[in-house]
């Protein structure tokens, strides 16, 4: 009927509608909470993850400074050893070359004579009369001047003698200027089957010989070409590898 005014049981029926939904309603708020409280729980366990994968990272990062500071200084010192090594081998060299400048000081007044004929048990006194014979006749020297040339010591080269082979006599001039008077003669050595050449260490031997073809081609072309220690001058001026 319009107008009419609700009854109690209306009034029950509609408060137990209103109850039933703030039930559902609460049950939903606790459902929120519990999910609150799970979300919390998610997060810190995400944090402490999150902090235990930092530590991770930063202990990953120290090492890996560390084998970069340990390789930097392996390089540093394989640099340092390198250079070392190039100094050293340098130092070596240079060492080599003055013991060998040292060698060719010490035979600046030897002369190597080959083919002079020997004797049997020769004597160095005997050698050396041998040897002033030869530079008187072979070399066309003066016998006056063959017989004042000054020797510290003249030998023949190292080992027995043997039949058919002769070995060669090195003389150690006293003075410089009786060495070259004798040296300078070599051309009269021409087809006579005897020689005479400086003395040299093996070091600047080897060198000359690789010089010698190189020589004998500039001669070739007309060029004045010739061997000075163990430098090859062409013209008057030295050829440098």
């Amino acid at each position: 009927m319009a107008g009419a005014q609700p009854t109690l049981q209306d009034v029950m029926s509609a408060l137990g509608v209103i109850s039933g939904r703030l039930t559902a309603v609460e049950q939903k708020l606790q459902c929120l909470d519990n999910m609150d409280q799970r979300m919390a729980k998610m997060e810190k366990d995400i944090k402490t993850l999150w902090l235990a994968l930092d530590d991770k990272v930063k202990k990953v990062d120290e090492r890996v400074s560390r084998l970069e500071h340990v390789t930097e200084g392996a390089d540093i010192a394989a640099a340092q050893v390198s250079s070392r090594i190039d100094g050293l081998e340098r130092e070596r060299d240079s060492l080599r070359d003055d013991l060998v400048y040292m060698k060719s000081q010490s035979m600046r007044n030897n002369l190597v004579f080959t083919g002079v004929p020997e004797v049997d048990k020769e004597t160095p006194e005997v050698t050396e009369s041998i040897l002033r014979k030869h530079i008187n006749e072979a070399l066309n020297i003066a016998k006056e001047t063959a017989d004042k040339i000054k020797f510290e010591r003249v030998h023949r080269s190292p080992g027995e003698h043997t039949r058919g082979k002769i070995r060669s006599i090195i003389a150690k001039f006293s003075f410089f200027k009786d060495k070259e008077i004798v040296r300078r003669q070599w051309k009269h050595l021409n087809g006579t089957g005897f020689n005479v050449f400086e003395q040299f260490p093996s070091e600047v031997d080897a060198k000359r010989r690789k010089l010698l073809p190189k020589m004998k081609e500039e001669r070739a072309k007309g060029k004045r070409s010739w061997i000075a220690y163990d430098t090859l001058y062409v013209d008057g001026r030295p050829v440098r590898d």
